[in-house]
């Protein structure tokens, strides 16, 4: 009876401290966090190969072009009108206006996208 009690004794003396409640929520907190660490960084190198394949193939094709082909890389003269940029400033200012357009839109798009899914 009494090596039971030792034995038992024993025991409590050796177990692990009690976790706390929301210890497996914290846990998963962390595995998702570190999962969409991870995805993050696999998009971002995959852009960069794109990117640095693409910038190969352009320069790949302009040697090609160059050396090859004997294309001329040459540009013309451009010679400024009073009419051509006036032309010029009023695209630009067409372009800005609506560049503006676009990105209220989002904005705005995204702010009641926000309160519609809060409100549900």
């Amino acid at each position: 009876m009494e090596k039971d009690k030792a034995i038992v004794k024993a025991l409590k003396s050796t177990q692990t401290p009690q976790i706390s409640v929301d210890f497996q929520a914290h846990t998963m907190n962390k595995i998702f966090k570190l999962a969409e660490q991870k995805r993050k960084r696999a998009y971002f190198l995959h852009l960069c190969l794109i990117s640095a394949a693409s910038i190969g193939l352009i320069i790949t094709a302009a040697f090609l072009l160059k050396d090859y082909l004997s294309f001329s890389f040459k540009l013309p003269e451009i010679q400024f009108t009073t009419s051509s940029i006036s032309l010029f400033a009023f695209s630009f200012y067409i372009a800005a206006l609506i560049l503006i357009l676009v990105g209220l839109d989002a904005y705005f798009r995204r702010k009641w996208l926000i309160k519609h899914q809060n409100s549900k």
